[in-house]
């Protein structure tokens, strides 16, 4: 572990994040509330395998094997992983005409999520025509108002004097 590639990282709330993997351990969950006054953490890796990198424990100074948080233990090089992502990126990229495309496919969809000024317009329209005042309202007759209850008297509970 001494000889392997380091590093320094912060630990977060879900670990330390190298290579585009986050990785985490049980020990390192002690650290979290603590981690802005611990600062960065020395961390080591082996490039021929990265399921597995070693953080130096701030308390004891040892290093310490801590796993991925996706629980993938397999055996990984660095190179395998760096090919993967690059072949992953390849796969996904777009030519500029299709990213445009796809821009004005999303503007046209939060364009439709808006009310448009019509809908606007009706709505303000309508709640105008619910609370004016209506012809035929005139004309019935008003409905007395209700009688107030008159006050009853509270029943004042037995006290004895001791």
């Amino acid at each position: 572990v001494v000889v392997s590639a380091g590093t320094e990282r912060q630990l977060s709330p879900q670990g330390i994040s190298m290579f585009a993997l986050h990785y985490y351990s049980s020990w390192l969950g002690i650290f979290v509330p603590e981690r802005d006054r611990l600062g960065k953490l020395e961390v080591r890796y082996d490039p021929r395998d990265i399921s597995h990198i070693y953080v130096r424990d701030p308390e004891t100074r040892l290093f310490r094997p801590v796993e991925r948080r996706d629980g993938q233990l397999t055996p990984l090089t660095l190179w395998e992983h760096e090919a993967e992502r690059a072949r992953r990126r390849a796969m996904n990229q777009r030519s500029s005409i299709d990213k445009v495309a796809f821009r004005r496919e999303i503007a046209a969809i939060a364009e439709a999520t808006k009310p448009s000024r019509r809908r606007l317009r009706d709505a303000l329209r309508s709640a105008h025509a619910a609370a004016a005042q209506k012809p035929y309202a005139a004309t019935k007759a008003q409905a007395p108002a209700p009688k107030e209850h008159p006050a009853r008297q509270k029943n004042r509970l037995p006290v004895e004097d001791w």
